[in-house]
């Protein structure tokens, strides 16, 4: 199957050797195993030497620029820190079962390749549903089964609702100014869940942007019946990308920021996808903590870089509407006010509330608006059309139903959804497949815990790793094949309540967008499925490698010719 393979090809030796080591009660009778122990030690010593080597040498060009009486306080200052900590690490007793790691580096060696998501549920299969490690100084629990995301995410969401707060997400949200990152129940956190449910995700908000999200997505289409004439090829996952980034500008600041056609809009989408490489990758630093000074693997240098862009960026669309304010055309004449002016108006008189939103306030919001709202849609969208595209049955399916609920004398609405239960069914199985955040966002313990006899200690880095749970023929049947059919007469849902299919997340800090990047994907599929058949070369389609950043991509973009199967009125009224 190709997701094995794919997963064959990926997979470190030390997860094999660790498998196939006499005695282990979970050895499992794959192809992961067929490999000589001798070749496998091998394989992590040198491994383990390249990873060791790439961050001593970036460390040692840091180093070794400075005086040498500075060498010797670090040299001091590092000992004395390890020493504090080992002391610390004793301390966590009765934890979790888990692989052994190095001093100091703990397991860190072993994770530095970016595909985290892998290496853990490899690993779950050999140590459980509930396993602990070490990277670098920080204690980890890694969450590997439903019945574990349910005993943590809801019996002890209060202890499990902190945010694991790495440099990188520190810049790009303004020091946690945006509600993903806010501690939970703080003044600021409250306020900003207030008005993002009162004024994007009510359901009479959520009716009143309907317009909106329509005019996106029939104006896609339209686009692309003018591009088909001409019988050239689509990105398609970028086309879904200018949709979502102009419903997500257009709920924050009523314009259109993003067109394929404009260098800044391809821009700013490349930009985007730069800051997820640099969100989803291992950063030493963070995990040990006296290397901060020097960033040695450059990350922090490169997310600076990022956040000027975007900073920039945020500027610019804030100053634009005090401008207009200035000149009395910021709110006439609006039927419904977007988020910035809610932002920028703000104003309680509460003790127990923010007075208002300072400036960095409002654009952590932006930011987090923008890059939520984009690239996790617009990568799941695309692993769905490519999921369908490769699947002849479903798509026939799903087609056949479109044209019985929609005909061909339109275009698809976002009221015919409820009476497509197979596009339904095919779009849960998308989310199970391809969860944007196969991790979801990192979490903290705000406190020592038991979870099943085992001790969590406070502060402890928590994984939930539903791209693991997904794959796990405990929870599945089949669980790598793509089947809508499972979904077909279940009452399974991906709203938090069923933790078998959590790619949202689950309970007060579950994915406050959820409503939106449900509604849109379900939308975009049926949309593009019913205006236009798609001629794909088959091994763009068949291709199920991944781009991994905080969220994942298709390893080979998708692209395809469209070819109209409507009525031409339909495309030109």
């Amino acid at each position: 199957m190709a997701q094995s393979d794919g997963l064959a090809k990926a997979r470190p030796y030390f997860l094999d050797y660790e498998l196939a080591q006499p005695g282990n009660g979970n050895v499992r009778e794959d192809k992961y195993t067929q490999v000589t122990a001798a070749r496998d030690a091998q394989s992590i010593q040198t491994m383990d030497f390249l990873q060791l080597t790439s961050i001593s040498s970036a460390f040692s060009t840091c180093l070794f620029s400075f005086p040498l009486y500075i060498i010797i306080a670090l040299a001091t200052s590092i000992g004395a820190y390890f020493i504090i900590h080992s002391r610390d690490s004793k301390n966590w007793k009765d934890s979790p079962p888990g692989p052994v790691g190095w001093p100091i580096l703990g397991s860190l060696p072993h994770f530095l390749n970016n595909r985290l998501h892998e290496d853990l549920f490899h690993l779950s299969r050999i140590h459980g549903p509930l396993f602990s490690l070490k990277l670098g100084l920080k204690p980890v629990v890694v969450i590997a089964s439903p019945e574990m995301a349910c005993k943590t995410l809801k019996q002890q969401e209060a202890v499990f609702s902190s945010r694991t707060v790495t440099e990188a997400i520190r810049v790009i949200t303004y020091d946690t100014a945006s509600i993903v990152y806010a501690p939970m129940d703080s003044a600021r956190w409250r306020v900003i869940r207030k008005i993002l449910m009162e004024k994007l995700f009510s359901a009479k908000a959520f009716e009143a942007f309907e317009p909106l999200r329509k005019q996106q997505v029939h104006g896609l289409l339209k686009e692309l019946y003018s591009t088909s004439m001409s019988r050239n090829s689509v990105n398609i996952a970028e086309w879904a990308f200018v949709a979502s980034g102009n419903i997500v500008s257009n709920t924050v600041c009523s314009k259109n920021l993003f067109e394929n056609t404009k260098k800044g809009g391809r821009e700013l989408k490349h930009t985007f996808w730069q800051l997820m490489q640099i969100l989803g990758s291992v950063n030493v630093a963070d995990l040990i903590p006296v290397l901060k000074p020097f960033d040695p693997q450059g990350l922090k240098r490169r997310i600076l870089k990022i956040f000027r862009r975007l900073d920039a960026f945020y500027e610019n669309i804030i100053k634009e509407r005090l401008e207009e304010r200035k000149i009395g055309i910021g709110n006439i004449g609006k039927q419904n006010l977007d988020l910035l002016d809610v932002l920028l108006d703000y104003r309680s008189d509460r003790d127990d509330e923010l007075k208002s939103l300072s400036r960095k306030n409002v654009k952590g919001m932006l930011a987090e608006m923008f890059v939520a709202g984009t690239e996790t849609t617009s990568s799941t969208f695309e692993w769905g059309m490519a999921e369908i595209l490769r699947k002849p049955d479903a798509y026939k399916k799903i087609v056949m139903e479109l044209d019985q609920v929609v005909g061909k004398d339109r275009f698809v609405e976002e009221s015919d959804i409820s009476n497509l239960p197979y596009l339904q069914a095919a779009v849960k199985e998308v989310f199970r497949l391809h969860p944007a955040v196969p991790l979801l966002v990192p979490r903290s313990t705000n406190e020592a815990c038991e979870v099943s006899g085992y001790h969590i200690p406070k502060g402890c880095i928590v994984l939930v790793n539903v791209w693991g749970m997904a794959r796990d023929p405990g929870v599945w049947e089949d669980p790598c094949e793509f089947k809508p059919e499972r979904f077909l007469g279940s009452s399974i849902d991906v709203k938090g309540h069923d933790f078998n299919l959590i790619p949202f997340g689950s309970g007060k800090r579950s994915c406050i967008g959820l409503p939106l990047g449900h509604r849109m994907v379900h939308f975009y599929l049926a949309a593009l499925l019913h205006a236009f058949e798609w001629e794909c070369p088959a091994e763009i389609v068949d291709n199920v490698e991944e781009r991994v950043g905080l969220t994942i991509r298709k390893g080979k973009t998708l692209i395809g010719i469209p070819k109209p199967r409507l009525s031409n009125s339909v495309y030109l009224q």
